[in-house]
């Protein structure tokens, strides 16, 4: 295992750009944020972003004017329309992730562990192209069955004859999707199966017809709203179950189901079809005999739900209408856990998908559900109960995908752009990115104050227990960045370690003019870091610790009232800034991108995850104290991915225009509470004045203050690392863009 590399099945594609061709949405293509897929074709349909908020900002530009690229100007956006393909392609490029070599790149279709695909990485620190960064391109649309595209899949390490194997989506012409008019039909969406004998440079799709492709093609329930992203799992406990059950449907020709992988395919019934059970569904199907993975037998559906069209808690986001990218697993404190009936006091079985429908803007939820098993259904079969649920990122990240390494449980995301209406897509010459890679475990917080607990909540994204001691015990799910990620950061990045401090929201300038009425009562204190980035490639860690009127925390939690908000301001100067905070009283960490760039055509709503800080009773003293905020910021170009407490992440994107927008500040919002200003004060919402570089710095003390914040443990990693190191620094080829243009031609067109 030590010397496998990981090989990564991505989905990128570009366009060929034909001058003249008007650029359309195909209403059937319903893939929506998510758009497909793969090298060989693109399916695309609405825009993947949320519509820039200020009305007096045009989404459509003038007709271009000539080019002019001066970023220490205001930005023309008439002439940066009229610049010539890549012609800002590093301008917003993140370089310490996973992400295609220009042109578009969709969410991971398929991870490897092996002795090259795609890509492939020794430490998911480090890439490399498969081939080519010319032409990474793996599985592509070759087939009539899958002409339209190659949608998210699964590999199988022992699949057809021994060999690695693939089984993916394949996409036929016709009405796709669950908001699709007319309705998505049988056919459309079916399973297929590709397989490799070279380590995965090639793969080699079976034969079409009888035992052959697709191996699942025939709908398991009515009017389906879609049936794709095909996720392979063992479970010793499923195994269990059906080897004492007699009521187990067989395949088409009768056979009892006796393998061992278990499949689960995203979907749902349409709700236009079924008014009262319409819904998402996660369908569960059971390989028909071991060793052949052509035959697969339909168990029904492991989920269903009906659909949501609203955000039901603050917690949980919402179920929507259809599901994709399902998968399951099982986990406990400390990683993953094995499959022979192991039984840890804190596990959880997981169930993570994508959700369509249930959201405004994007439309997509990536949420998570932790579920026990109900073995009583009528239909003898196992159905899941889902005991509560959270969101695996609040911001700009969708389709996540689940795999094993190192008995952890990681996960991988996909984050979009968010340039409206593709105004300078082609200016970019690149569209979507990997998230960091992460695990995914059970977070277990221990001796919480009973009064936290007093409150009922809607829809928590946790559960507690009480132990034989008489202590509370929380359960949750958490995430966080791979180690080695992170140590790579801070190895190839330059260090800088900052002293504590605590700051109060300084005063209240009436004389100032106020931009934002809900903000009229409060006051903004902005201080500059002592030491900051040299560009927009780091990371940024600190703990918060959030001061009421008093120094005592009474563990109910009323005295998050009269706490201010604290955090940072970041890709700062007097034109552009983001502001990243928690604010106490509402329980809600924000990225505040209102004026992240001055470019009017990128969206810049503002991104919030709900996170609640809990009181703990220490176990030595018996004192009550309240958790900290613990930040990890990364700033990679235009991605931001936003940690707190590994259990809250916003990962988003910021276009900042002017060179000067690099900028860092501590940031502390609230009620004023002193007579003397520490600083003029600046609101947060728009504030126009460069940081006071020469103002010496006040409250470096990190001792308690009334309604202050505390800032602990600060680190600027400076420079952070290039992920693709054989790549050169361009790698954008004449011809080529990032917009979907082969979804106006119904995916039959080849990419370059």
């Amino acid at each position: 295992m030590s010397n496998w590399k990981t090989r990564l099945v991505l989905r990128l594609s570009a366009a060929v750009l034909i001058p003249g061709l008007t650029l359309v949405t195909s209403h059937e293509l319903e893939r929506s944020a998510r758009t497909v897929d793969s090298p060989g074709n693109a399916n695309s349909t609405v825009s993947n972003s949320s519509v820039h908020e200020d009305p007096q900002f045009p989404i459509n530009p003038a007709p271009p004017a000539a080019c002019r690229i001066d970023r220490s100007r205001p930005p023309q956006l008439q002439e940066l329309v009229g610049c010539k393909n890549a012609s800002l392609f590093n301008t917003w490029r993140p370089k310490a992730r996973v992400i295609g070599p220009r042109g578009w790149m969709n969410d991971p279709m398929a991870i490897l562990q092996s002795g090259p695909p795609s890509a492939f990485t020794t430490d998911f620190v480090h890439f490399t192209d498969h081939s080519s960064w010319k032409d990474p391109r793996t599985m592509v649309p070759t087939q009539l069955y899958d002409i339209r595209g190659v949608f998210d899949g699964t590999v199988i390490k022992d699949g057809w004859n021994g060999n690695p194997s693939i089984i993916y989506t394949s996409v036929f012409t016709g009405p796709l999707g669950s908001r699709s008019d007319p309705p998505e039909v049988e056919g459309v969406e079916t399973q297929s199966i590709a397989y490799t004998q070279d380590d995965g440079h090639t793969w080699t799709k079976l034969n079409f017809g009888s035992y052959g492709n697709p191996v699942i093609k025939t709908w398991p329930e009515q009017h389906l709203s879609g049936f794709r992203d095909p996720f392979v799992f063992k479970s010793a406990e499923f195994s269990n179950f059906y080897a004492n059950q007699s009521m187990q449907l067989g395949d088409r020709n009768g056979k009892k189901p006796s393998g061992d992988l278990y499949l689960l395919l995203s979907g749902g019934i349409r709700k236009e079809a079924d008014p009262i059970n319409g819904g998402p569904r996660l369908f569960l199907y059971r390989q028909t005999e071991r060793n052949d993975i052509t035959g697969w037998t339909y168990l029904g559906p492991l989920v269903s739900s009906v659909a949501e069209y609203n955000q039901t808690s603050e917690w949980t986001g919402s179920m929507g209408i259809n599901f994709e990218c399902g998968a399951i697993t099982k986990v406990h404190e400390y990683g993953l856990v094995n499959q022979q009936f192991t039984r840890y006091s804190n596990q959880l079985n997981v169930i993570v998908t994508g959700t369509e429908g249930g959201r405004s803007g994007p439309g997509y939820w990536p949420v998570w559900h932790a579920v026990s098993w109900d073995y009583n259904s009528p239909d003898g079969h196992i159905k899941s109960k889902i005991d509560f649920s959270g969101v695996v990122d609040w911001g700009k990240a969708y389709a996540f995908h689940l795999f094993e390494s190192k008995n952890r449980q990681l996960l991988v995301g996909w984050t979009y752009d968010d340039d409206v209406e593709n105004i300078l897509t082609p200016q970019r010459g690149g569209q979507g990115a990997f998230t960091l890679f992460r695990e995914l475990y059970v977070q277990v917080i221990r001796n919480l104050h009973p009064a936290s607990l007093s409150a009922q909540e809607n829809g928590p994204s946790w559960t507690t227990r009480v132990e034989a001691d008489g202590s509370h015990t929380l359960m949750t799910v958490g995430q966080r960045i791979l180690p080695e990620i992170t140590e790579a950061f801070r190895k190839h990045s330059t260090v800088f370690q900052l002293p504590d401090r605590t700051m109060n929201p300084g005063y209240n300038n009436s004389q100032q003019e106020e931009h934002d009425h809900q903000l009229q009562a409060l006051s903004t204190n902005l201080v500059p870091l002592a030491k900051q980035p040299k560009d927009r490639f780091y990371l940024l860690k600190a703990s918060l610790q959030f001061f009421s009127a008093q120094k005592e925390v009474n563990g109910e939690g009323a005295a998050r009232f009269e706490m201010s908000r604290g955090g940072f301001r970041i890709l700062s100067s007097q034109h552009e800034w983001t502001d990243i905070y928690y604010d106490p009283s509402t329980e809600y960490l924000v990225v505040d991108r209102s004026h992240s760039s001055t470019i009017p055509s990128f969206g810049n709503s503002t991104e919030r995850a709900k996170l609640r800080l809990w009181s703990t009773i220490n176990p030595e003293t018996r004192e009550t104290e309240m958790e900290r905020l613990d930040l990890t910021i990364v700033v990679d170009n235009s991605v931001v991915e936003v940690h707190a407490n590994e259990r809250a992440i916003i990962t988003t994107r910021v276009y900042p225009w002017y060179i000067s927008s690099i900028g860092i500040e501590y940031l502390v919002q609230g009620r004023p509470t002193i007579v003397e200003p520490l600083r003029p004060a600046r609101h947060s919402a728009l504030t126009s004045s460069p940081p006071d570089s020469t103002h010496p710095p006040h409250n470096l003390s990190s001792a308690f203050q009334p309604h202050a914040v505390g800032f602990s443990h600060v680190e600027i990693w400076d420079g952070l690392l290039n992920a693709w190191p054989k790549r050169p620094a361009n790698t954008w080829l004449p011809g080529v863009y990032s917009n979907n243009i082969t979804s106006t031609l119904y995916g039959l067109w080849p990419d370059l």
